[in-house]
């Protein structure tokens, strides 16, 4: 079985859309300071690395799947380029109102993935932004847990699971870089 890193992508690897918005475009998709860096050295890790996205820009027609399939694609060429990698992206296009299996928190995204790639959850890891991250991660029965950015701190400590916590991405990919060797 395989060892992944599960990696939010909104607040993780680019820019976030201003409050109630959404990156609709490769126009609007900025990579966050050191997030490209942070990805290149990840992929000289033997982790598969996947990409779980809450995309419900979708649901309310502000985007369609050709649209974020444009970004992803962009994206993904861009990474190549510099030396980075990811191995698949999964995203899910409903609204919360919709109960589906695969909005994080719930832990869709991540089964599926592990099911796809014959994926250890128990020896892979979640690095997000937000509660919601965090506890995909917790419900999928991941090993670690690990929150980029300080602003959910607070609420983050609801959760009764150890994670930790980092500047940016960059900072949690040296974090498990070290970790590993």
């Amino acid at each position: 079985m395989s060892r992944a890193i599960f990696l939010d992508r909104d607040g993780v690897i680019n820019r976030k859309a201003e409050s109630d918005d959404y990156v609709k475009s490769w126009n609007e998709f900025v990579f966050l300071p050191r997030a490209v860096e942070a990805l290149a050295l990840l992929g000289r890790t033997d982790y598969l690395l996947f990409v779980v996205t809450n995309q419900r820009g979708i649901a309310r027609g502000l985007m369609s799947e050709g649209d974020l399939c444009d970004i992803h694609d962009n994206m993904s060429r861009q990474l190549q380029q510099a030396g980075a990698r990811i191995d698949s992206i999964f995203h899910c296009p409903h609204e919360k109102a919709e109960r589906c299996g695969c909005r994080k928190p719930e832990p869709g995204m991540l089964l599926e993935a592990s099911r796809q790639f014959d994926v250890d959850l128990k020896e892979s890891c979640i690095v997000g932004d937000s509660l919601s991250d965090i506890e995909a991660g917790v419900n999928a029965g991941c090993k670690e847990l690990i929150l980029v950015g300080n602003s959910l701190e607070q609420e983050i400590d609801t959760i009764e699971a150890q994670y930790s916590c980092f500047a940016d991405l960059y900072e949690a990919a040296s974090y498990i870089c070290k970790k590993k060797s």
